[in-house]
């Protein structure tokens, strides 16, 4: 049986995510922006709904063993302040394109707010911002992005969100909640893997 949505839960974390599709839409990037589903787990209860949106930049094709880059740019997030005073440890998790080798990488700007940094780990990329950042107030993760060299065969390389379970999430925070005492973790993961770039290798 499908996990039930709370709808009550669900607005805690789909509202602020519906507002920062609305800006990255009109942000003007190359190429529209992707929305990813995601379900999500707080403490024990599990089957809420989320959703982000990612502008993902990347050659349509390239030759066998070429270099290209790929960017990612994830829109802005407002903690909404009925269930958030504050949150910290922020995490999204990009999983590399499959026989691609990753040559350099960079986070457009380090000295952001929440010193934002990009680790590299096997097949996974992940964007960490310690925060903290106040919740009604918009903080927008920086534009990353890897250089990589196409394998030699021919095939088509995707970079979606990574994640499988709340123990290995595409997108988590750590957050202190207005309604209990202490801190509590939001740990979400992809629905269904969508691409938020794809490249022919030809």
């Amino acid at each position: 049986m499908p996990a039930l949505r709370s709808r009550t839960r669900t607005a805690a974390i789909a509202v602020p995510l519906a507002l920062a599709g609305l800006m990255a839409t009109t942000s003007g990037a190359q190429a529209a922006p992707v929305k990813t589903y995601f379900d999500c787990r707080v403490g024990t209860v599990t089957g809420l709904a989320y959703s982000t949106y990612v502008d993902g930049v990347a050659p349509a094709h390239v030759r066998p063993g070429a270099t290209f880059d790929v960017t990612l740019d994830p829109a802005p997030i407002t903690p909404n302040p009925a269930y958030n005073k504050e949150v910290k440890n922020v995490a999204l998790q990009f999983k590399l394109p499959a026989g691609a080798k990753v040559l350099s990488y960079e986070v457009a700007d380090r000295l952001a707010a929440g010193t934002p940094e990009l680790q590299i780990d096997g097949t996974k990329a992940v964007l960490r911002a310690a925060g903290p950042y106040v919740a009604n107030a918009p903080f927008d993760l920086p534009k990353i992005t890897i250089k990589l060299k196409a394998p030699t065969t021919r095939g088509t390389l995707e970079t979606p969100f990574g994640g499988t379970s709340h123990d290995d999430p595409g997108f988590t925070w750590t957050f202190i909640s207005p309604n209990w005492t202490g801190e509590a973790q939001l740990a979400c993961w992809p629905d269904q893997p969508i691409a938020l770039t794809k490249t022919l290798v030809k």
